[in-house]
């Protein structure tokens, strides 16, 4: 069964940046806005998509990453919290929130809140800078040295998931939980990677989040979306409506329709 929220999996498995390395971890005055001045990408599902921040506290959106500009946003940077407007709220009326993360490798915008659905698909999730091919050679150089940090598996996956190389990605995860089998967002790192064909693992994957977590919002949705469409129609809507509930508010428009038999 086909899902139109399929689009969501592989931005949602990127989420648990707070365990990137801490040596190169950025971290903002939580008390002061900032402007950025910053060019990160990714591949989406229908291409390359690029962000580009300037420091006037406008973002230009490429889609296709051929330097055209589609959509021009506004935001703010407050800490480690980003937020999104619409310019004249034409697409989005309301403010889209973000806890953001940045490292040498790559960035990363988290849902916090937002009722636009378009502009989630379109934001959240990991981004590499353009010069990623570099990073991600001397990632393999250090990764190649005698026991190496383990959390540059995270910071290689990452960049592995924000380029559309899932298998890879996996990879690292797994290794890295062959290290640190605790940490819950890895599992849902590694969950978004099994779909669309290996679903019974990605709800495996969020269980062990779940046990570790039982708050996270990502987990029950990604859990919800891989049993509702294996065809666990009820248990899927009862996990969309725990993410709801945690926080995912975008759910309640998104899922209204095949959940309302169960909600």
């Amino acid at each position: 069964m086909k899902t139109p929220l399929l689009l969501f999996v592989f931005l949602l498995s990127m989420f648990g940046c707070k365990n990137a390395s801490k040596k190169s971890e950025t971290k903002h005055d939580p008390k002061t806005i900032t402007g950025l001045d910053m060019q990160v990408l990714r591949m989406s599902m229908q291409g390359p998509v690029s962000l580009n921040f300037n420091i006037d506290g406008t973002v230009d959106v490429d889609f296709g990453n051929d330097s055209t500009v589609e959509v021009t946003s506004l935001y703010s940077v407050q800490g480690d919290t980003i937020i999104f407007t619409d310019k004249e709220g034409l697409s989005c009326p309301g403010p889209g929130i973000y806890k953001m993360y940045k490292n040498d490798y790559y960035v990363s915008f988290d849902l916090i809140d937002d009722t636009c659905g378009g502009r989630v698909k379109a934001t959240m999730g990991f981004w590499v800078y353009p010069d990623f091919t570099e990073e991600l050679q001397h990632l393999n150089e250090q990764l190649a040295e005698e026991a190496p940090e383990p959390d540059l598996y995270l910071d290689r996956a990452r960049i592995y998931m924000a380029t559309a190389n899932s298998q890879m990605a996996r990879n690292d995860f797994s290794t890295y939980l062959d290290i640190d089998s605790a940490n819950a967002r890895v599992y849902i790192n590694r969950a978004g990677t099994w779909f669309p064909d290996r679903l019974n693992e990605a709800i495996v994957d969020c269980n062990k989040a779940i046990k570790l977590e039982p708050d996270n919002k990502n987990a029950y949705f990604l859990r919800g979306l891989a049993k509702y469409t294996t065809g666990k129609e009820e248990e899927g809507c009862a996990d969309f409506k725990k993410a709801i509930e945690q926080g995912f508010t975008v759910l309640k428009v998104a899922e209204k329709e095949r959940c309302k038999g169960y909600w």
